[in-house]
């Protein structure tokens, strides 16, 4: 059920109180419904997005240049950011979870067996529908490869799944609001974490509404859900009985601060047909969009010392009208309308008065392209309940740009660190120094020379393109801004990281994480199906210790 906060106080202790009512919030809440638990979901923001809650993320950026502001692609509301979620739904790779000699911080406490289960019941969360990536089973009348013959010992074809895509408020909202055991808390920023005298677990959380007001809950367990910023935030400003922050004996809270490289580079052209190369969406058996990109295998990435990378076909520079397309004219002219990381890729250039003449010129020249299309966006996009998930459109002349998602290589000086100004509710503001380091660009580089090779060795196409303008771009446009991973890494050794394999913070004996913050390390996948899959791991640990 929906508390007031002022009811907090009658509520006595909960068993389980989850800070945050986002992604993995409400995954481990809807996961311990019903497990003879009392549950508690502190959510910061409200039913909507508000701005004057919203600026409560306002902080400082080292490179804004670069880093996208802390109020972007971040949602204070109940469901968080599976509010405005593209929906990819991918696995880490088993070699995401290895040592690998050639990463330095590499390594997860567990390896992807233990995660694989959770994995394949995530699916049913996230509505991806199987789980398998494989073009040859999970669409079983198409094309296995990505284009003929490109598939060989350095590159695979594989699929990524998208989810409708699924707003967990949405999707669970009914079930906890109309649950005994759950009560959901909104507008309840949770300001401290006060430990015990021992210093060993918690007394009890600071809550405050958003007019200041000061509230206490209680809890035999609580788990931060609040994404690898806010967690980050709240262990540092906790600090009335370690200096440091909670969590932060060995000075890793904040530390190897990563996200994924993406943008575009390069020209892909492919020899043969046309209607052989499999760029496009299509919908398994089950209806579930999926669609095929390249990924430098874990054979590709020992033997040649890279980070797990994977590629897939872009859109043409919108902005430029010599493109003569109407669907990218229009792309370019509403591109206001599109988060800044998807509208800087398609569009490099600002049109002028005459450019964007001759924009509308390409429209009006093609006003039944634009009719089909925008009937298409409207029953496949707009009105549907499973979405198309972007616009992908082929090419008459076999030449493709080129977008490449790379893992960033952890690294213990891209941190975040508290500020000495704070917000309204007095929280220290965050300072987030995003770094990149050689590894970064070094594997970047490996990976277009490799693709470049394994398409010249199979005659399959050539790749174009300029390495410094990679390099460039990469620095330029590189960060995925709503993939914030690493600052409580995991790890067995608390001087390597902050929680446990279970997701314990080290040093308590009641305090988890379920967040990206946890991952020691990125992989080339969109972080929410690992998220999810460890939610739910989190969930059947906290079920053991407390019942």
């Amino acid at each position: 059920m929906i508390l007031n906060q002022a009811e907090l106080g009658a509520a006595g202790a909960y068993d389980v109180a989850i800070v945050g009512g986002g992604t993995a919030g409400l995954i481990v809440a809807h996961a311990l419904s019903g497990k003879g638990l009392r549950v508690v979901v502190l959510e910061g923001g409200g039913l909507q997005r508000q701005a004057r809650s919203q600026d409560l993320y306002g902080g400082q950026v080292s490179e804004p240049e670069i880093h996208p502001e802390l109020t972007s692609y971040r949602v204070r509301a109940v469901g968080g950011t599976s509010r405005i979620w593209g929906g990819r739904v991918i696995p880490f790779d088993p070699i995401d979870f290895e040592a690998r000699p050639w990463v330095p911080g590499s390594g997860w406490p567990f390896g992807f067996e233990t995660l694989e289960p959770y994995y394949e019941r995530a699916m049913q969360v996230l509505e991806a529908g199987r789980y398998d990536y494989a073009p040859e089973t999970a669409l079983p009348n198409g094309r296995r490869e990505f284009a003929p013959g490109i598939d060989g010992p350095h590159v695979t074809t594989t699929l990524e799944r998208f989810s409708k895509p699924t707003n967990l408020w949405r999707r669970h909202g009914a079930v906890l609001t109309g649950a005994a055991d759950v009560h959901v808390v909104l507008d309840a920023t949770v300001t401290a974490l006060r430990l015990r005298p021992d210093g060993g677990g918690l007394s009890h959380l600071e809550v405050k509404d958003p007019d200041g007001i000061l509230r206490t809950v209680r809890a035999r367990a609580t788990v931060l859900a609040l994404g690898a910023l806010e967690t980050a935030r709240l262990l540092l400003a906790s600090n009335d009985v370690h200096a440091a922050g909670i969590g932060n004996a060995h000075d890793q809270v904040g530390r190897n601060y990563m996200s994924h490289l993406c943008t575009t580079a390069g020209t892909l052209s492919f020899a043969g047909r046309a209607t052989d190369i499999a760029y496009d969406y299509e919908r398994d058996p089950d209806g579930i969009y999926v669609r095929r990109r390249l990924w430098l295998n874990a054979e590709a990435q020992r033997r040649f010392g890279l980070l797990n990378t994977t590629f897939r076909t872009h859109l043409p520079d919108a902005g430029n009208p010599d493109h003569g397309n109407a669907i990218l004219s229009a792309m370019y002219l509403f591109k206001s309308f599109v988060l800044s990381e998807y509208a800087r890729k398609f569009s490099e250039r600002r049109a002028d008065a005459g450019g964007h003449l001759r924009h509308c010129a390409n429209i009006l020249r093609q006003p039944l392209r634009i009719a089909r299309f925008g009937r298409t966006w409207l029953t496949d996009r707009i009105l549907a309940e499973r979405k198309l998930p972007s616009v992908v459109l082929g090419s008459a002349n076999n030449r493709y740009v080129l977008e490449f998602h790379a893992e960033q290589a952890p690294n213990p000086d891209s941190r975040v660190t508290l500020t000495d100004r704070c917000d309204r509710l007095g929280m220290p503001q965050l300072k987030v120094d995003w770094r990149l380091c050689a590894l970064d660009f070094d594997s970047i580089k490996g990976a277009y020379r490799l693709l470049a090779a394994e398409l010249a060795r199979s005659g399959v196409g050539r790749l174009d393109y300029d390495e410094d303008e990679l390099i460039a771009r990469t620095r330029r446009h590189g960060i995925v801004g709503g993939h914030q991973i690493g600052t409580t890494r995991m790890a067995d050794d608390p001087r390597q990281g902050v929680v446990d394999r279970d997701c314990r913070v080290h040093g308590t004996s009641d305090l988890y994480v379920a967040s990206a913050s946890v991952f020691p390390s990125s992989g080339q996948a969109n972080p929410t199906h690992t998220i999810a899959a460890l939610g739910l791991r989190l969930s059947e640990r906290l079920v053991e210790v407390l019942r």
